[in-house]
Order: C-alpha cells, then structure tokens, then sequence
C-alpha cells in the first residue's frame, strides 16, 4: 500500500507546489526556481535554488536525510503550431516510488498568470532517492485492448504474475501508478483497466489476498477519485 500512498502525496505536493508558485509569480516574476521539500514525518519548508542542477539537488537531500519527498520548479518555454508557450515546469520525486512524475502549468508570457490547467507531461526515472523493492525479479506484465465497446474510451487488460508474493503486490501497485499517469495525456478518453493477477506455481495466501484487498480499496476510493478518467477492475486468477 505504501506505493499508492505515496503517489498521491507526490502528486498533491506537486498541486500545492503550482499554487504556491503562481502566488509568488503573479503579476511580476520573483522566483522561478524553488524546491518544496516533504520530510518523513510530514512537515513541508521552502528551499531557494542556488543553481539549477542535479548536484545541486543531491546537496540538498544529503543535507536533510530525513526527506521523503521534494518537487523543484522552473520556468519554460517552447513552440507550439507557430505560437510560444510558456509554462512553469514542476518535478516531484518520493522516496517510495521508482519514477519522478513532470507536470506543467501554462502562463501567461508577460503576466505569469495561469491559462488553462495544470497537466501532466511525462514520467521519468528517479535519481535522487534509493527506492527499495523486493529482491526478486521482475513480474511478467502484458497488455493488450480488449474487444468491449466503452462510450468515449477504451478497455485495456494488463495480464501481471509471479511466483512471488511481495514482488507481485509490489508490481501491481507500480502499474496502476504508471497506467494512471500515462493515460492522463488523454483527457477526453476514459479507460477501463482490467488486471488479470496470477499467482504462478500455487495458490495465493490469506497474507496476499488481504493485502489485494488493501490494494483494490484503496485504488477504487483514493486513486480513481484523483485520476476520474479511470475505472479498475481486479480479476484474480485462482
């Protein structure tokens, strides 16, 4: 459950941290690059960017071992169909999570203020925290569209299994964060997920069920109400 947990904490960090950037930006640009910074026990502080760099950034964690999340911002700005967009950029990564997550809020050039809302743009991989996972390999996972007409969407089953327990539970929470940030680049569309879960060489435990169970409920309630666009489906196979 950790890793679901702590997706939406990395992505309600990176909320507050839009807001609290617009207010320091809007109407004259102040400071374009800051770190909001999350310790383990909860406490949030601001941190200003002495230099925009990874070493940079690094000095910072090492100076408070205590964190277990931090998003830096900065401005930019690219061509798009002809026209200049200008946006602030946001980076979040979290000690419990294998990949940073990247959003953007667009600006207005010359006022800084806000057009449109903030959107994500990639995942990418995290290099600034040592993730621990469970010390066996990787599950198998494949994913194919299913046959079923969804109004407005698609249906997409991920076929994930492994003879080891931990490993597995840990894999299916990884996939439901990559799937939900992936398919936020598609606003207009809503997906249906299925997970077909295999436990190969034997049947599940009590211990592994009970932990599924964590893992469905919390995706139903927490994770389908922040990502709308998605329904889940668990399909056990016994």
């Amino acid at each position: 459950m950790k890793y679901l947990k702590a997706s939406i904490e990395l992505k309600k960090l990176i909320e507050q941290t839009n807001e609290l950037c617009l207010t320091k930006n809007c109407p004259v640009l102040n400071q374009r690059n800051f770190i909001v910074l999350k310790s383990d026990g909860g406490e949030e502080r601001e941190i200003k960017m002495k230099e925009f760099s990874n070493e940079f950034l690094q000095t910072i964690l090492e100076e408070n071992r205590n964190s277990k999340a931090f998003v830096f911002t900065d401005l930019a700005a690219t061509m798009v169909k002809d026209q200049k967009l200008t946006y602030f950029l946001y980076k979040g990564y979290h000690s419990e999570i294998e990949k940073g997550l990247v959003w953007f809020q667009a600006i207005n050039g010359e006022t800084a203020e806000p057009t449109g809302n903030l959107q994500f743009s990639n995942l990418e991989e995290n290099v600034f925290y040592s993730v621990s996972t469970p010390d066996f390999e990787e599950s198998t996972s494949n994913a194919m569209e299913t046959d079923e007409q969804i109004e407005e969407g698609k249906s997409i089953v991920f076929i994930i299994g492994n003879h080891n327990e931990e490993r597995l539970l840990h894999d299916i929470q990884r996939l439901i964060f990559d799937t939900v940030n992936n398919v936020q680049k598609h606003q207009g569309l809503k997906f249906k997920i299925i997970l077909n879960i295999n436990k190969f060489n034997g049947k599940p435990t009590a211990y592994f069920l009970k932990q599924l169970d964590f893992i469905k409920e919390y995706t139903h309630t927490s994770i389908q109400s922040e990502y709308p666009n998605c329904e889940f489906v668990f399909d056990l196979e016994i």
